[in-house]
């Protein structure tokens, strides 16, 4: 990446393109500017530049197609940043599933643009330097595993899942079971034989799979050809970055030749200790100056030799020493047999008639010398000290774990008073080893532990010889810390206690920890306010003490006013500073025996504890209105908010918390239905609406099987000869029990729970079906059906016109689809597609409600609908004297004019309006002034009217 990134400013707006490139300048930033996706595509080819900044709506190639082409270049992955005006998540998911990087919403802010870009940067370089170093770690892994595998044949690797089953196998365990390595892929103790040892081998490998690393040990499988192989594994845990087993890795040796040698050597050590009851010790009587030697059979034997097969003189002897020992071993006896050294005691290895080596004690002197000194006979034994050196070795290693050990370990002896103590009881305790010896371990009799705790810790070490728990101690300076102690009693030969030992580490950290993951888990991150477990525990103490107390407690459920604006519009982390700020506000409103919750999102619940009066829970709601009305300072921006704030009361209105939040939460969506920012208490006629909608909701799953859904017409007319031209197909819905639901309350439910997918697919279907029934009496009619945005989002509309049309047969010009904005504004390319697709059979489309929402002449431009429908709110008034209606109507035909769409005016009741419409230059409208949704029969008799 160069000095100053170069950054690739793709927009259709040139001042958008100016402001960001100004803004990218000041800040070191390179740029180079496109004013559409083609010249784009072609500067990211010729520039190759670090970043690009694309917007998402721009005309010949737009920002999707721009990004699906940069993406299919092979190892491009320049980071890509979408801007884009439209707020819908379907846009956002569909460009991250392209390959953008990130999103910037209009409008930019403009200070937050740079670090923005920066973080971009900096996390994609971060993410390639990842990538990187993964790839090195593969390599290095197979490297390793191919090094391993090509050692020998009596090795593989072998990988388990954390379901102890094998998942890897290396090529070699064909060579050593039978079995091709993908034959084995399971359990690993599928083949496992009765040997008692897999006992144990299943209890180390579960210890590994839950993340104890357990010394090497042994497993017995069987073989393909009947036999079996003991092998040797040596295994360790895998662990994520969480802390959880993910893996057991580890490398098997096939040791059953080893062991059949362990077991023969053995057995000749078996012999060898029973002859050497009689006599211990290797004898042996040497010429100096011939290296002639003789040995008693004793000496072959400690060496695993058959007395005839021995070759006792000096070279063979000095040929057995051990390399590392050989030269000084020969130098200590030529400087005895020279006079230079007064003893002859000598430590060396020597070779085994196995291979193997041991130490030898060699002690002996000259027993006969020559009429010149000269030494003539060394007589001396042989005694075998391998056991002791490794006693010795291992008690050496001992001490340096004992030492170097992170924990801290003390010995007691049976008194309890301590022998010794290493590093670590010095770093934890602060006690030096010379200050605790011949006392106590101060922890098992601190203040901190009640006084019947050191004497449970005897009775269970006399009862399983060891204890183990967490216990409280006191550091020199006088700090108490939390420990966890783990006490095992050593037996002397007898049976007796010997001596006590006791591990302990300082878990201050840990308890820390769990504590603070105990508190996190009851509240809030964000805000630290209780989360909703913690809440219901707080209602519980509070609905105890108010049953005690004869008083009530209150339950207010708050929601922020168009939280999702502030979000949109200035950032999720505005939202966030202002979510603490009025989370800040609320503790402050209400007492400390009250409880404020963050319910998620924009919600809050409050519980009022101990509240003497309904009037009470009144003046409270109304001071935190006050309060939360008082505008936030947050990095500069001034943010107004309100809340609408519903309550419900214990036991007044119930006497269940989930019961009680239900209702708080209807009462809450009372006080949003009445204007926001004020609060409702609960009523049973709110209880009714909630249940009006339950039941509507439960009905509408059963109308469609039912037949229970009608379509009324409403006539479209031209005003000039005040002909029917067409027809708005409207849904009804009349249950077969009870009066007909009014849309308003049916349809927004449907929208809710997608029902109006379904739905609106039998609306398709039955207008045109009605429609070739009028067709086949001979009128023609354009029928137009409002489609639902979710029809785009959830149904497939193409299959859906396709399907109605070919059941009915109706040609497709007699169909037209009535498109609100706010569908025009979800997911741009795949409707400018369906759109597309659905003109190329011959449907019409038209916009309803237009100049209410959006409407932006490019969306008119790039969707090419064919009929644009003037809102009835503008034609209302159109005779009142207010010029901007009519000023604004006659704006929309000449818009139509001038783009060639038709216009046609909704809501005209009264004849001064349809003649106003048509001086206008609107000359189709439909309204009461001519007639009403009709049922088809009655629309249909309007044409024999005419």
């Amino acid at each position: 990446m160069t000095i100053d990134p170069k950054i690739l400013i793709v927009d259709d707006d040139a001042m958008v393109r100016l402001l960001v490139g100004q803004v990218l300048r000041a800040n070191q930033y390179q740029t180079v500017e496109a004013e559409n996706g083609r010249e784009g595509l072609r500067l990211f080819y010729q520039e190759q530049p670090d970043l690009v900044l694309l917007d998402v709506m721009m005309p010949e190639l737009d920002g999707f197609a721009c990004l699906r082409q940069i993406r299919s270049l092979p190892q491009c992955n320049t980071p890509i940043v979408m801007m884009t005006a439209i707020e819908d998540t379907h846009a956002v998911n569909e460009a991250f599933e392209l390959g953008a990087t990130d999103f910037i919403g209009k409008p930019v802010q403009w200070p937050l643009l740079p670090h923005r870009i920066e973080y971009v940067l900096r996390a994609h370089r971060t993410t390639q330097n990842l990538l990187e170093q993964q790839n090195l770690l593969r390599h290095s892994e197979q490297r390793f595993r191919e090094l391993v595998e090509s050692l020998s044949s009596e090795y593989f690797l072998f990988s388990l899942n954390p379901q102890g089953e094998f998942s890897y196998l290396g090529p070699s365990v064909e060579q050593i079971l039978g079995y091709p390595a993908d034959r084995l892929l399971g359990d690993c103790f599928a083949l496992a034989t009765e040997n008692p040892l897999n006992q144990a081998a299943r209890a180390h490998t579960q210890a590994c799979l839950n993340g104890i690393k357990p010394p090497n040990y042994e497993l017995e499988l069987r073989c393909r050809n009947g036999g079996s192989r003991l092998l040797s594994l040596n295994a360790t845990p895998i662990f994520d970055d969480q802390d959880r087993v993910i893996a057991v890795n580890g490398l098997a040796h096939d040791i059953t030749e080893i062991r059949r040698t362990q077991q023969a050597l053995s057995d000749s050590e078996e012999r060898l200790r029973l002859s050497m009851q009689a006599a211990k010790l290797g004898f042996f009587d040497l010429n100096p100056q011939t290296g002639a030697t003789v040995v008693n059979r004793e000496y072959s034997a400690m060496l695993g030799y058959e007395a005839t097969a021995f070759s006792p003189d000096f070279d063979a002897w000095a040929e057995r020493l051990h390399p590392d020992d050989r030269q000084a071993t020969l130098e200590r006896y030529r400087a005895y047999i020279g006079g230079a050294l007064g003893e002859y005691r000598l430590e060396y290895r020597v070779r085994c008639a196995d291979g193997s080596w041991k130490w030898i004690q060699s002690i002996g002197s000259i027993v006969e010398r020559d009429a010149d000194g000269r030494p003539l006979r060394m007589l001396g034994t042989h005694a075998d000290i391998t056991e002791s050196k490794i006693a010795a070795e291992r008690l050496k290693l001992l001490a340096k774990v004992f030492e170097n050990s992170g924990e801290a370990i003390f010995l007691c002896a049976p008194d309890l008073t301590i022998v010794s103590s290493n590093q670590a009881y010095t770093n934890i305790t602060g006690y030096r080893a010379e200050e605790v010896f011949g006392k106590k371990p101060a922890m098992l009799d601190s203040e901190h532990n009640d006084s019947g705790h050191f004497r449970r810790i005897r009775q269970a070490l006399k009862d399983n010889g060891y204890w183990q728990g967490e216990i409280w101690d006191t550091r020199k300076n006088g700090e108490p810390y939390p420990a966890w102690l783990g006490i095992s009693t050593i037996g002397d030969t007898y049976g007796a206690v010997s001596h006590y030992i006791g591990i302990f580490s300082d878990i201050t950290a840990r308890k820390a920890a769990e504590a603070q993951i105990e508190y996190l888990a009851r509240h809030d991150p964000l805000t630290n306010l209780p989360n909703r477990t913690l809440l219901r525990d707080r209602f519980d103490q509070a609905m105890a003490h108010a049953l005690r107390n004869n008083t009530l407690v209150g339950l207010l459920f708050l929601d922020l006013d168009h939280f999702k604006n502030i979000n949109d519009t200035m950032g999720h982390d505005v939202g966030d500073r202002l979510l603490q700020g009025i989370a800040e506000r609320l503790c402050q409103c209400v007492r400390e025996v009250d409880t404020v919750c963050r319910q998620g999102g924009d919600e809050f619940i409050i519980i009022l504890t101990d509240i003497p009066e309904v009037d009470t829970i009144a003046q409270i709601s109304l001071k935190i209105l006050d309060q939360l009305n008082q505008p936030f300072q947050i990095e500069g921006i001034t943010v107004c908010t309100s809340f609408s704030i519903g309550i419900s009361l214990y036991p007044n209105d119930g006497l269940s918390f989930h019961g009680l939040l239900n209702k708080a939460d209807t009462a809450m969506y009372a006080a949003k239905n009445e204007g926001r920012n004020t609060f409702r208490f609960f009523s049973h006629d709110m209880n009714l609406a909630s249940i009006e909608r339950m039941n509507i909701e439960n009905g509408l799953r059963a109308a469609l099987k039912q037949n229970e859904f009608r379509l009324h017409y409403q006539p479209q007319y031209s005003i000039r000869d005040n002909k029917i031209i067409g027809a708005e197909a409207l849904l009804r819905w009349q249950p077969a029990s009870g009066p007909m639901i009014p849309p308003a309350k049916f349809i927004p439910i449907a929208e809710d729970n997608g029902l109006i997918v379904p739905i609106g697919d039998w609306v398709l279907r039955e207008a045109c079906r009605q429609n070739r029934i009028w067709r086949d009496a001979g009128y023609e009619l354009l029928v137009t059906v409002n489609i639902s945005a979710l029809q785009f989002k959830r149904g497939n509309l193409l299959e859906s016109v396709r399907s109605a049309l070919a059941e009915s047969g109706l040609e497709p010009e007699y169909l037209e689809l009535e498109l609100t904005e706010s569908v025009l504004m979800y997911d741009t390319a795949t409707v400018i597609q369906n759109i597309a697709d659905l003109r190329a059979l011959g449907v019409s489309f038209a916009i309803d409600d237009f100049g209410t929402g959006y409407s932006s002449l490019s969306y008119l431009k790039r969707f090419a609908v064919n009929k644009l429908k003037i809102d009835q709110s503008f034609i209302q008034d159109l005779n009142s004297g207010k010029a901007e209606d009519a000023a604004i109507v006659e704006a929309i035909v000449q818009l139509g004019d001038t783009l060639g769409l038709l216009t046609l005016a909704e809501g005209v009741e009264t004849q001064e309006q349809a003649e106003r419409l048509h001086q206008l230059g609107c000359h189709k409208a439909q309204g009461f002034y001519w007639n009403q949704p009709l049922p088809p029969d009655e629309f249909g008799a309007l044409f024999d009217a005419d």
